[in-house]
């Protein structure tokens, strides 16, 4: 409170003739010390502006990106050819049409889901040919989310389709559940892109984290600057609310704005990746070509999932090696025995993932079952045998169990099969 107001309060309180202030005068006194709603034209410097709508107003905010604007590695026009490929990636084979996805993403009070849990800023996307437009809507107030949610439910039936992060577990969940607790109809499910998802497939194991802001700098090219970290966002809301200082929300703004491009840029490096010719995979790392091929495999992408193992299987030793047993799996899967031998064998042979007995006994399977050879098989059972034996010598008592199981399996093997040798001489 300013000196000024505190000296006008102590003169309608203070001592003096001991009268009682007029009731009006308190009153404006005390209206003078809340922190006053901010005008239009304070608004308007963050680039809002008031909107009427069927469900009463709110402020929004439209930025405009030409087809030619670049963020990171891509341009906005480049989703045309890479949206459509997003086709691959719908279950149910639907169609995708770039103009008919709708990239959100949510500012909230909090993490949870819980009623207490209110979107206060609601930011979507769409493309165009001749570029990609931004809206956010925002709520002064806890009274506009009902047309906050309203104008989200005009634009929703113009799109097939939704692209969101971590958004099929968060922010749809929870968006669905405001219109519920505001007794308004739920819009119905559209096809969910939540791009989360394949980010894990592909990078959960390359990168220390699939947060958006790491894929965006790792794979993408985008670094913000002074970004607000979106977990900020609950506080900076509630000093909004305390103060009535709107530039508050400046950074939060931004960073929402800065999310929605960025999922754009995302889709069309998804789309890049499933589109005819894809991506160029000597650039990749061994352990990116491993993540891409399962990535391909789990998606029913053939051609593709081979072509990365593949090269992957191509790469030098020092630099392939770790990947090599889950890429003969992948081999052995397609009943690729010639190549799933030999990475065993390259295992095996090298002395990597020496107290693994999955390369020796897939080894041992292979020769006695698909290569008819119990020379061979025999040898790699002894060589497993002796491998568990290095390892029960190591480990601790009562977590054996497992191993000894093994072992007590390889010498039943290494019976039969010399039985079976003997037979053949």
């Amino acid at each position: 409170m300013s000196g000024r107001l505190r000296e006008r309060l102590g003169r309608l309180t203070g001592s003096g003739d001991r009268s009682k202030p007029a009731a009006d005068e308190v009153a404006s006194a005390v209206a003078e010390a809340a922190p006053q709603e901010p005008e239009a034209a304070d608004w308007a410097k963050l680039g809002f502006a008031l909107r009427l709508g069927p469900g009463g107003s709110c402020l929004t905010r439209d930025v405009r990106y030409e087809a030619s604007h670049r963020h990171g590695h891509f341009a906005v026009s480049e989703f045309a050819s890479a949206g459509a490929a997003l086709t691959r990636l719908d279950p149910a084979g639907r169609v995708v049409k770039p103009e008919k996805l709708l990239f959100l993403d949510t500012e909230t009070t909090g993490l949870g889901q819980g009623a207490g849990n209110v979107p206060f800023l609601i930011g979507i996307g769409w493309w165009t040919s001749d570029g990609f437009t931004v809206r956010q809507c925002l709520i002064r107030h806890p009274g506009e989310e009902a047309a906050m949610l309203a104008m989200l439910s005009e634009r929703l039936p113009e799109f097939t389709h939704l692209v969101t992060y971590n958004g099929r577990t968060f922010d749809w969940p929870l968006v669905k559940n405001r219109y519920v607790l505001q007794r308004m109809a739920v819009p119905k499910d559209p096809a969910h892109f939540d791009f989360l998802y394949p980010s894990r497939s592909l990078w959960r194991t390359t990168m220390p984290s699939v947060r958006l802001g790491a894929v965006e700098e790792a794979k993408l090219g985008v670094f913000r600057e002074d970004d607000v970290p979106g977990s900020m966002a609950p506080a900076l809301y509630f000093q909004y609310l305390a103060e009535r200082d709107c530039s508050v929300l400046e950074g939060v703004v931004r960073h929402n704005e800065t999310d929605i491009v960025t999922l754009l840029t995302l889709a069309i490096h998804f789309g890049t990746l499933l589109r005819d010719g894809g991506v160029a995979l000597d650039g990749l790392s061994a352990a990116e070509l491993l993540r891409l091929g399962l990535w391909y495999e789990r998606l029913g992408f053939e051609s593709e999932a081979c072509g990365a193992i593949d090269a992957l299987a191509g790469r030098p030793a020092e630099e392939a090696a770790p990947h090599w047993h889950e890429a003969a799996a992948f081999y052995k899967r397609r009943k690729r025995w010639d190549d799933a031998i030999r990475l065993w064998r390259a295992v095996a042979e090298g002395g990597r993932l020496w107290s693994a007995l999955d390369p020796y006994v897939e080894l041992a399977i292979a020769y006695e079952h698909r290569l008819k050879d119990a020379d061979a098989a025999l040898y790699w059972t002894d060589e497993a045998l002796r491998t568990a034996e290095r390892r029960l010598s190591l480990s601790r008592a009562g977590d054996d169990g497992k191993l000894r199981e093994q072992l007590a399996e390889l010498r039943k093997r290494k019976e039969r099969l010399a039985r079976k040798r003997g037979a053949l001489f």
